[in-house]
Order: C-alpha cells, then structure tokens, then sequence
C-alpha cells in the first residue's frame, strides 16, 4: 500500500467569511495543485482507490482537484471527508492503521504541521528527507512491514511544475 500525504495548494489570505475554515484556493493555487495531480498521475500511471480530506475548503478543493485529475476509481468516486485531518490536532495512527489494514493506495490531504507530523511519526527511526512541507507538496509513503518508507516526494519547487 502506498500512503500519499499532500498539504493542500495555496490558498487565500482571507475567505469572504472571515473563516479560516472557509478560505479557498487562489487562482494559482488550483493551477499549482493540477500540476501537482499530473504529476502524480504520471507516476502512478493509475488511479487513486481512496481520496481522504480535511473538511476544510482549501484542502476539499485540493482533494477534490487530485481526484478529478487522477480518475478516482473507486466505489462512489467522492472524495471522502475526515474530521481527524482538520489541522486542528495531530492525525490519529488509529486513521492510518485502518487506511493500510484495507491495502487500498490513499491521499489524505490535510494541513501543516499535521501532515508533516504524521510523516515524520510513521518513518521513525528513519528521517523525514525534507526540511518542511511546502503547499502543494505530496509525499508518498510506502508499508514497510509494520513501518513505511519513503516511496517518492513530489515538491511543487521542481522546474517543471512552473
């Protein structure tokens, strides 16, 4: 099972709302996610089985990007949603454990410093190779036994993402 851990694109400063769980996408943000999609598709050369999300509307939209541009394939084809990704607290190893008992490939998408917590958490003793996760970065983690490795690492920094 491969586990894709993404923090959603760049988002608004502000939502018309006031809200921060209401803030958006920017126009470049979608462009940058889509670019970040297709390259994950390139990679996978599949689709995605399950696509999980924070329920707030930077990381939806992110998700929801994602699963367009990679053809979910599963069941309903809906992105599902998780309280346990708001950004609000560390992601349960409870949520993951479940995700990699079912063997399907999954994105979750969610928030800083959850997503990279939980990176950095599932790896130990071995190192997270990157010094911070970047908006839009995705980072593929594979079972290692009862441990995951790093699969990949798609930084939105690469050349020809811009």
């Amino acid at each position: 099972m491969l586990l894709y851990v993404m923090r959603h694109g760049p988002a608004e400063d502000r939502s018309p709302t006031g809200r921060d769980f209401d803030r958006r996408l920017t126009e470049d943000g979608r462009a940058l996610v889509k670019a970040m999609a297709l390259s994950l598709r390139t990679q996978r050369d599949a689709g995605l089985p399950r696509v999980v999300s924070s329920p707030r509307a930077r990381a939806l939209e992110t998700a929801t990007i994602v699963a367009d541009t990679m053809r979910l394939i599963h069941a309903t084809g809906e992105v599902e949603v998780d309280e346990a990704l708001d950004g609000e607290r560390p992601i349960p190893r409870e949520l993951v454990s479940a995700l990699a008992a079912g063997g399907a490939d999954t994105l979750l998408v969610g928030h800083q410093p959850s997503v990279e917590e939980l990176c950095r958490g599932l790896l130990q003793p071995e190192p997270l190779p990157i010094l911070g996760f970047r908006t839009a970065m995705i980072v593929a983690l594979a079972t290692a036994g009862a441990r995951f490795r790093v699969d990949s690492i798609l930084d939105p920094r690469q050349a020809h993402l811009r």
